[in-house]
């Protein structure tokens, strides 16, 4: 499927619970009544050891993921009165965002919101790494899915500023344990300091 992924920064003046909370209530209803969304999952950024330094410095408190059947679907609802709904409200308490477009090679994630996430990315600034296939396989994980990059920029139609981060790849992994995020974190820091991992608190809406 086609993914949608919005790395959010919230807003200056309010507070990571704030941020939290509106996001989950009313945010969350909102987009999952975007047209043609085949799932919607919001992404938590925590304050835990499966947030690397790197992560913490691009200051990133969630991830957004819309996912849809085709690139036209996708573009439909992206013109949507519901998208110019949520895009209202995203003023609300979002500072800045930017929008990643990906292929997800229609992989399944788990059915439920079982275990923990983490999100690793690579920023187009990063030092390259020819071996993060391998390092990936030395990793803890139940579930490993790869993001193929489309295209990525400013949220379409949104009046939220955009923030300029831009990624070259977006790896998704589930374990099931804090031993196993605490070993994934000492291997990455180890192997690639560059890389940025987040550990995330995952909500399915859809």
């Amino acid at each position: 499927m086609i993914v949608s992924f919005s790395l959010i920064r919230r807003r200056d003046d309010i507070s990571p619970e704030e941020f939290r909370s509106h996001w989950l209530d009313p945010h969350g209803p909102m987009t999952a009544l975007i047209p043609g969304t085949r799932r919607y999952v919001q992404n938590h950024v925590l304050d835990e050891p499966g947030t690397s330094a790197v992560a913490r410095s691009m200051r990133l408190d969630g991830f957004a993921q819309l996912s849809f059947d085709t690139p036209a679907s996708r573009v439909t609802a992206h013109r949507s009165p519901e998208l110019a709904a949520c895009n209202e409200d995203s003023r609300l308490f979002i500072g800045a965002v930017s929008r990643v477009i990906t292929d997800d090679g229609d992989a399944a994630p788990p059915a439920s919101e079982t275990g923990i996430k983490q999100i690793l990315l690579t920023t187009r600034d990063a030092p390259a790494s020819a071996s993060l296939q391998t390092l990936l396989k030395r990793l803890d994980h139940r579930v490993l899915i790869q993001q193929r990059v489309l295209k990525q920029g400013a949220a379409p139609n949104s009046s939220v500023p955009h923030h300029g981060i831009e990624v070259d790849t977006i790896h998704e992994i589930w374990v099931d344990s804090a031993e196993a995020v605490a070993r994934n974190a000492a291997i990455l820091a180890r192997a690639a300091p560059h890389l940025a991992s987040f550990q995330l608190r995952t909500h399915f809406f859809i």
